[in-house]
């Protein structure tokens, strides 16, 4: 695993690491019958400098250069493929609904329930080189997401003047203090799902 890397945030190097070791962790999971190295066996290998450079060439221009593709094929003789990952796309979503509360007859009993959401959208793509022959020999977008839901119970009596904020939606601040959106889905979540997915794709070991 040669690591993962964002398009718009900037990451520490120990985070980098973390995350280069849970994409492994994750592979190597669902493919049992191929043997993934770490990401600190590469840096061993090449070097912590070198190794930055090849993130930062990722990170940047999402393509390895001749020359780290000659230094990989130079160092990793008794390897043959090595993959990376980049984050291009994080967005966070909030949404707000609301629907009547029932009784057991299913009637009406004019309070509400309140849902607010927090959906989180990751696009990750993939890199897979062929050390040996020096080039790409796969790459591919993969997109995951997940949310996260809160449910609020108003009952009229009490909020005839917030039924009116929400369905107008006046006093935004206000609604988003009393009735706070859910935090959203961890980095890691998302990144897992991806990862697992990455490793369905891999072909069947000859």
């Amino acid at each position: 695993i040669g690591g993962i890397t964002h398009t718009t945030e900037k990451w520490d190097y120990k985070k980098k690491i973390n995350l280069a070791n849970q994409f492994r962790t994750d592979v190597q999971e669902q493919r049992k019958d191929i043997i993934i190295d770490s990401t600190s066996y590469l840096v061993k290998r090449m070097g912590r400098g070198l190794y930055r450079e090849m993130l930062r060439e990722i990170e940047e221009d999402s393509t390895l250069s001749e020359q780290s593709l000659t230094l990989l094929n130079q160092n990793l003789t008794d390897r043959r493929y090595i993959a990376f990952a980049r984050i291009e796309n994080d967005i966070t979503r909030n949404s707000r609904e609301t629907e009547d509360v029932t009784d057991t007859e299913g009637k009406a009993t004019g309070d509400k329930k309140l849902t607010t959401t927090t959906n989180r959208d990751m696009d990750i793509n993939f890199f897979v080189y062929d050390i040996r022959n020096k080039y790409l020999a796969w790459n591919g977008l993969i997109k995951k997401s997940g949310s996260n839901s809160l449910d609020y119970h108003i009952e009229k009596k009490n909020g005839l003047v917030q039924f009116f904020d929400l369905i107008t939606g006046s006093k935004q601040g206000s609604l988003d203090k009393k009735y706070p959106y859910p935090k959203k889905p961890s980095e890691r979540y998302i990144l897992s799902r991806a990862f697992s997915g990455f490793a369905q794709n891999l072909p069947e070991k000859d």
